[in-house]
């Protein structure tokens, strides 16, 4: 059986000026345009996605300047037709994409991107088809999209291929086949929408790196799982566009299976209800009143943990601690980039409303609260704590309303609660408390 090698290729940039393009509208002889991503890249055997990226520099000066608003965009061209929608764009970004080469034999071919007199050439190399042992045709793509964990860079899906509904994410249904691959993306998603698996090419990462574009290889999160095993993959390749998703998996006996689902790739409900799908989730059933003096907060930066271009404090407080009892409060407040991050604590005073679907300037606001599937409360919540264990019976997420964050002295804040729970009952009031501990928890 062939074995599957990854391809290493130099890194060689081809510039010419033998060959005289036609300018565009507004071409500008004093820049020349230089790349920036890779100039060789390498496709598996199933395609995917590309994005070559570049920048202009001013001849006479020889320092890359990025230019806004952009003068013109480059030409692109290729003369192979499995190099699909070339497409150059005004953000400086060349994308294609490239079908999937059935053939035994790799192949490869040339870009050219041309501005003016000046050009360079990305090489796009893609491997053979590999003869699988086992072809796999997915009927449905389930999962569950977990977010961004502190220690990864990546947000998190776990993705379930297989020919029945998905049926939970701990467990399946009786007769199922489901591949499953635990992957990280650069693209978040919203934990109360549904959830489309982004596009991209992911590799095995057996490391467990959380990077962008990886499969966490560890044997509990990526795996094929039947009725007689879960079986975990030596090496695997997942190639997902907008209408299928494509994986190559090896086991560890150097079997080789081929997967395919074609298709919405939006992840379908389970058919067991998690804990997310539990409505309404408060405990409560009627209003709750916060009045909480010299409580204790921890405050966390975690840059743009939920991936919306602005930066996200988490901020938890306790009534008393050693050990907690007593009110306990979370929330994900929303701030602008521009407020100086970590080294700026203040940056947290203003106040914030809770988002609804119609958001979009997500400056000063707070996600509505909620619970992940596996239980965890997210983005705002009042809870009680017994001997720093959380009670879930006294537990209500915060949904709507506003809240107002004062600085009163040194590392001394006031939290005005006007807010209402998933069950319709008020939370109110005051909490007033002393940050003992702040951490940079973000991982840009």
């Amino acid at each position: 059986m062939k074995k599957f090698f990854a391809l290493l290729a130099s890194a060689v940039v081809l510039f010419t000026a033998c060959e005289t393009t036609t300018p565009s509208a507004g071409f500008d002889p004093t820049l020349k345009i230089k790349l920036t991503s890779k100039s060789v890249m390498t496709f598996e055997s199933m395609g995917g996605e590309g994005v070559i990226t570049y920048e202009f520099e001013k001849i006479e000066a020889e320092t890359a300047t990025r230019f806004s608003p952009v003068p013109v965009v480059a030409d692109a061209t290729t003369s192979v037709d499995w190099i699909e929608n070339l497409q150059s764009n005004e953000d400086l970004t060349i994308t294609f994409s490239v079908a999937p080469n059935e053939g035994g034999e790799e192949r490869s071919a040339t870009i050219k991107v041309s501005y003016g007199e000046s050009n360079f050439h990305v090489m796009v190399q893609q491997k053979g088809a590999v003869l699988p042992d086992v072809t796999f045709i997915a009927t449905h793509v389930g999962g569950t999209y977990w977010g961004k964990y502190i220690n990864s860079k990546g947000f998190n899906y776990f993705v379930i291929l297989g020919d029945m509904q998905a049926d939970h994410y701990q467990s399946k249904q009786n007769g199922a086949t489901e591949y499953r691959f635990d992957i990280y993306s650069s693209t978040a998603s919203s934990f109360n929408k549904t959830h489309r698996v982004p596009v991209g090419t992911y590799k095995i990462d057996h490391s467990r790196s959380g990077e962008y574009d990886t499969i966490d290889g560890y044997r509990d999160c990526s795996y094929l799982y039947t009725d007689n095993a879960a079986t975990p993959y030596k090496d695997a390749t997942l190639v997902v566009t907008e209408d299928s998703i494509i994986a190559e998996v090896t086991f560890y006996n150097d079997e080789v299976h081929r997967v395919e689902y074609h298709g919405d790739c939006v992840m379908e409900d389970y058919i067991k209800d998690t804990f997310a799908d539990v409505y309404p989730v408060s405990q409560y059933t009627e209003d709750v009143k916060i009045d909480v003096k010299d409580g204790r907060i921890n405050a966390r930066y975690r840059g743009d943990h939920l991936g919306i271009g602005y930066d996200v404090w988490f901020i938890d407080m306790v009534a008393e601690t050693n050990p907690y009892n007593g009110a306990y409060l979370i929330f994900d407040l929303i701030v602008p980039k521009d407020l100086g991050g970590f080294e700026n604590l203040d940056g947290i005073v203003g106040e914030y409303k809770f988002q609804t679907e119609d958001t979009t300037d997500y400056a000063y606001t707070i996600p509505v609260g909620c619970l992940r599937d596996d239980s965890l409360q997210l983005h705002a919540w009042y809870l009680w704590c017994v001997q720093s264990q959380v009670d879930m019976s006294q537990a209500a997420p915060m949904t709507s309303g506003s809240v107002k964050v004062t600085k009163n002295g040194n590392n001394d804040y006031t939290f005005e609660i006007d807010s209402a729970d998933d069950n319709g009952n008020k939370i109110t009031g005051t909490f007033q408390g002393i940050i003992l501990d702040y951490q940079d928890q973000s991982c840009e």
